[in-house]
């Protein structure tokens, strides 16, 4: 494609850096998979928030990270067993939500929003997961944690929910349903959500949205697996790529994988992509957070460009999280 931004790459050793984040002060943070949390620091230094950590007998694999006003984590446990976890300087420990009889079955996303709410999706019930790989499967949710650490659904009946982003400023939440290669949205205000899911974007052949992020004027971004894409979308509803490595052949096999029923892990553990490697989340980082970081399921680092659209603020971009941890690099 003409006028793709140069890529440069932030981090190493990398171990399935799902979810990205970035603060003010430079800082990333991202998932890693067996442990918690990596933290990459403006410095080049990286320290490793948690060591090996197992929930209900399996490692964690962390998905999707939240960063709490106090500083503290939230992560979406993708592993069978599931749940919710608190990461902090003290360690890791099931969120009152997970520790109880009835957890939350493997969780993809946790968000927590500028009104303090906490967000969580869940992808599928069915297990394992590559069940609901399925052009006709529909059975992924939106939850909120209550203030009294109670859970209620508030979306249900999504084609396998991923991230999530509420824009209060403009009345909607959006959510990216990654086998239905879509990106719906719902009304939105401070008391929850109105009315039922419309359609903001279909997306064609090959493009499977994983995470969406807002950018600061009514639009928002859509990082896409498989065909490893990164799309910016008007208010309008109208895509452009920004960067982009799709492999035509690699993109027909995998449709073709869902037209027959047999789509699996294997379909998002390999990738023909050799700089974006399943790009599956992004952030804005810089002081005018005017350069874009993205996660990724299968890179050892987090690609970084400039972005075409600045993004807003985050709730979180002001937290400034003390040093610990075990440093490794």
């Amino acid at each position: 494609m003409t006028n793709e931004p140069s890529i440069s790459y932030i981090g190493k050793g990398l171990s399935r850096p799902e979810c990205v984040l970035a603060t003010r002060s430079g800082d990333i943070f991202c998932s890693h998979k067996g442990a918690g949390v990596m933290r990459i620091c403006p410095d080049g230094r990286q320290f490793l928030l948690q060591g090996d950590t197992e929930f209900g007998g399996m490692p964690v694999v962390p998905n999707g990270i939240a960063l709490r006003q106090d500083g503290s984590f939230l992560i979406a446990n993708i592993s069978d067993a599931g749940g919710i976890l608190e990461l902090d300087a003290d360690g890791v420990r099931p969120h009152p939500i997970a520790a109880r009889e009835d957890a939350l079955p493997p969780a993809n996303f946790v968000y927590v929003d500028e009104l303090g709410k906490t967000w969580v999706t869940v992808s599928s019930k069915l297990r394992p997961r590559s069940r609901a790989y399925r052009r006709n499967v529909k059975n992924g949710y939106v939850g909120l944690i209550n203030s009294d650490n109670s859970f209620s659904i508030v979306l249900q009946g999504l084609h396998y929910t991923n991230e999530l982003r509420p824009d209060y400023g403009n009345g909607w939440l959006y959510i990216a349903e990654t086998f239905g290669q879509k990106i719906t949205r719902v009304r939105l205000d401070e008391k929850g959500v109105r009315g039922e899911p419309e359609l903001f974007l279909q997306f064609g052949p090959g493009t499977f949205v994983d995470g969406i992020e807002l950018d600061g004027a009514g639009g928002l971004y859509a990082a896409c697996i498989v065909s490893s894409e990164l799309y910016h979308i008007d208010p309008e509803a109208v895509p452009t790529l920004v960067v982009g490595e799709r492999d035509k052949a690699w993109v027909e096999s995998v449709e073709a994988a869902l037209d027959d029923h047999t789509m699996d892990r294997t379909h998002f553990d390999s990738s023909p992509a050799e700089r974006l490697k399943n790009i599956s989340s992004l952030a804005f980082k810089g002081e005018s957070r005017d350069r874009i970081v993205c996660g990724n399921l299968l890179g050892d680092s987090l690609p970084v460009f400039d972005a075409p659209h600045n993004g807003p603020e985050p709730p979180y971009w002001n937290v400034v999280v003390p040093i610990w941890g075990t440093q490794v690099s």
